[in-house]
């Protein structure tokens, strides 16, 4: 591993800095892909979002860091892994699309 990490450094679970050894323990056992850490990185940035906002958080975040770069389906994919996994969860809030319909506030776990 260099000194510089990149986004794709860290392929585990997240955990807090409060979280039990078991907590911690338990996150390294899960296998994260690198298009799911690409949209974990964007619940750590903003930690509340709609999957429009993290599609479009991707992209501005692809415009600097080519790496972060997933088809919008992708992102959806990625982000629905990521709630079957128990990392990102339904924070119970309702956003807005575009087009005006209700859609689901998404957050870490």
């Amino acid at each position: 591993m260099s000194d510089n990490p990149t986004l794709f450094d860290e392929l585990t679970a997240p955990t807090r800095a409060s979280d039990p050894q078991t907590s911690r323990d338990a996150a390294a056992s899960v296998n994260v892909t690198k298009g799911q850490q690409t949209v974990l990185a964007e619940f750590r940035m903003y930690r509340r979002l709609t999957d429009e906002q993290l599609i479009e958080a991707l992209r501005i975040r692809a415009t600097s860091c080519p790496e972060a770069r997933l088809s919008d389906s992708g992102a959806r994919s990625r982000r629905a892994e990521l709630v079957a996994k128990g990392l990102l969860v339904d924070s119970g809030d309702r956003g807005r699309t575009q087009a005006g319909r209700a859609t689901i506030v998404w957050a870490l776990a």
